[in-house]
């Protein structure tokens, strides 16, 4: 079985290829660094040994990372090297950095211990920099929380969907499952095919606090499809998404605390020990399907009645759906219909846009001083 298939966690992984000659140098290094600059070619290798395991039997691979920035291309590429020891494999690895905001300057605490061979990098979308090759020559392309939902050009250009039509294997990776169901809706919504499940990757970077837990690269899946000829994107589909990211943000500034999964059913207690089945909408407001009668679970655990939904809205509720996104879209447009009345007027400084810009900055931050 392969290093990266046989460790739980950095700490074994490290101390597995640190063995190695060429890879003593970790050994002494702070774990954080180590783990950072690890991160991004544990998961290229995981992703291979699980999605496609016939690229490690070749003498050559040929990789590129596409929207590389700065945790996916730290000391100019070189510790993608590593993927070859962490798949027990003697491969030859050439790697090809391109992203519009890539920071070929990022350098880590580790920088004079990394593999000399560095990536070559472009500072490019990847549409661009197809546009100049007379053929795509990649075995293998990754890409590290695309955001498709808000980055959909990569979809709608041709970039992707030329690197499948040439056989190069499409890998991705993202926070959580959640974050990879609205990946793949986005996908879908364009024509392509994706994993029906991602898979766990244990060599993950928490970017979270103390509030949350955010991932880097904490599942892995794969782009199997492409879209076979034109195809429109369905703007309804992508629109109930866009409404679920609409409702999570204002719930992040108007509600805050913790609740169950949106759409899930639950159990709760009632009077005399009495449980019912209600469906979790919103922040701790749930729906009694058999009545349609929403409530509100306060502090101390007592249900509020605060009205009633159309008979319709529970008809329309996917049970039996395999995916948890169809559920969880279905609670946004209920909340989006029927609830926002329920919640106190935000602050005349509450601005979602800018939450979750701050967001964004805040993971950059809190990635970035990994590898110091």
């Amino acid at each position: 079985m392969e290093p990266v298939l046989r460790c739980a966690d950095f700490e074994a992984l490290i101390a597995e290829i640190a063995v190695h000659e060429e890879w003593r140098g970790l050994a002494n290094a702070r774990p954080q660094n180590a783990a950072a600059v690890l991160a991004a070619p544990a998961a290229v290798a995981r992703g291979i040994a699980l999605f496609a395991p016939q690229l490690a039997q070749r003498s050559k691979l040929s990789i590129l990372v596409i929207g590389a920035e700065s945790t996916d291309a730290p000391d100019q590429g070189r510790w993608y090297q590593a993927v070859a020891v962490m798949l027990g494999s003697a491969l030859r690895i050439d790697v090809t950095l391109v992203g519009s905001e890539l920071d070929q300057t990022f350098s880590s605490a580790l920088a004079d211990i990394a593999p000399a061979v560095a990536a070559v990098g472009v500072r490019a979308p990847l549409v661009d920099f197809l546009s100049i090759q007379a053929e795509v020559k990649f075995d293998l392309a990754v890409m590290f929380q695309p955001g498709f939902q808000k980055y959909q050009g990569w979809l709608d250009a041709s970039g992707l969907t030329r690197l499948l039509e040439a056989g190069t294997v499409l890998l991705g990776g993202s926070y959580s499952t959640d974050e990879y169901e609205m990946e793949r809706w986005v996908l879908e919504c364009h024509g392509y095919r994706a994993s029906e499940v991602c898979k766990d990757n244990p060599f993950y970077l928490e970017l979270g606090d103390r509030q949350s837990v955010i991932r880097w690269g904490g599942v892995l899946w794969q782009v199997t499809a492409a879209p076979t000829g034109p195809w429109p994107p369905d703007a309804a589909r992508l629109q109930s998404l866009e409404l679920l990211n609409r409702m999570v943000l204002h719930s992040m500034t108007a509600a805050g605390g913790a609740s169950p999964p949106l759409g899930t059913m639950v159990e709760l207690s009632a009077a005399k020990g009495r449980q019912i089945s209600l469906i979790h909408i919103f922040d701790r407001r749930f729906v009694d399907p058999a009545t349609a009668v929403w409530y509100r679970l306060d502090d101390d655990g007592l249900l509020h009645k605060g009205g009633q939904l159309p008979p319709e809205e529970i008809a329309a509720y996917p049970r039996q759906s395999p995916r948890d996104i169809e559920r969880a879209l279905w609670a946004a447009a209920v909340k989006a219909q029927y609830l926002m009345a329920d919640y106190p007027e935000p602050a005349a400084s509450a601005d979602t846009a800018a939450h979750a810009g701050g967001m964004f900055n805040a993971l950059r931050i809190r990635a970035a001083q990994l590898f110091r």
